[in-house]
């Protein structure tokens, strides 16, 4: 067994100075296994998708009181639950699964805001953030802050109300959950007709828009219990941390041998014909690295 160890992972005369999970017919392996192993977890999610791709733990009041949060912290009055609003974020994600897109925009021709006025909410200020394939509510509200775009929405003082939805879905073949946080502050009968900015940034990650005042007041809607529900731990299993965990061993695996194999090198004076471990190190560690920094979902 130690010979074997040695062999694998240490330069010896054996295998010709150099450790063989190095050779190019051990990666060669090695390529092939991950291939083989994530044609697996796709034909997996694509057979059994209630298993394997739904980001099952995401819970709407959980994003609502983290973006609370958030707002606490730069000093900013908490969001108010509005039911309008939250009518309007299902009605959003229901656009984006049945036109089969993900976009402020639909290709139906409506934008952010008409949501807002389908379900009868005058607003002054309105805004929309999007996110999809995370895997609990805490990922969502961080990569939303992470965006400029986006942590302007959560924490713009204009706004007063907040909405949301959280649906699961098949978009473009993939079955995945969208979330859909929609900001207002709604017009006032008593407020002035105030003067309508430019939509510069409607189409993009932001809408904030300005309209005149509307006399009737803002209706409450009941809160469907869908938006209330609590967060619960499902034993649900993504495919992005499965290839995740996967790469990383794999790569963690090579930079461990390389390592080995320069310290060995350098301290026993070995004499190569050809080898560029300092390279080959510094290639596997920026892929690491960059398998490290990936985050799963997307937000928009």
């Amino acid at each position: 067994m130690d010979l074997s160890l040695r062999h694998l992972f240490t330069p010896h005369h054996t295998n010709n100075y150099r450790a063989r999970v190095l050779h190019p017919s051990i990666l060669s392996v090695f390529v092939v296994f991950f291939l083989a192993y994530q044609f697996f977890i796709n034909f997996y999610v694509f057979s059994w998708p209630s298993v394997l791709g739904f980001a099952s733990n995401i819970a709407p009041d959980k994003v609502i009181e983290l973006t609370n949060q958030k707002r606490a912290e730069n000093g900013l009055l908490p969001l108010k639950l509005n039911g309008q609003l939250n009518e309007a974020a299902q009605r959003k994600a229901a656009d984006m699964f049945a036109f089969n897109y993900w976009a402020h925009s639909s290709p139906s021709g409506r934008q952010p805001w008409d949501f807002f006025g389908e379900v009868g909410y005058r607003y002054v200020y309105a805004g929309e953030n999007l996110a999809r394939d995370f895997m609990n509510s805490s990922e969502v509200v961080e990569a939303w802050m992470r965006s400029p775009s986006h942590k302007d929405n959560i924490v713009n003082s204009h706004y007063q109300e907040i909405g949301l939805a959280v649906v699961n879905g098949t978009l473009n073949g993939v079955e995945t959950t969208l979330v859909v946080q929609l900001f207002g502050a709604p017009a006032q009968a008593q407020a002035s007709k105030p003067e309508i900015p430019p939509i510069a940034r409607a189409a993009q990650e932001e809408v904030s828009i300005s309209q005149p005042s509307s006399a009737l007041g803002e209706a409450q809607l009941p809160v469907p219990a869908i938006y209330l529900q609590e967060e619960q731990t499902f034993p649900s299993f993504s495919p992005f941390w499965l290839t995740k965990i996967a790469s990383i061993f794999l790569l963690g695996l090579i930079f461990g041998a390389l390592v080995l194999d320069l310290i060995l090198v350098y301290k026993f004076n070995v004499v190569r014909l050809s080898g560029r471990t300092v390279g080959h190190l510094l290639f596997i560690t920026a892929l690491l690295v960059a398998v490290l920094l990936t985050d799963a979902g997307a937000v928009i």
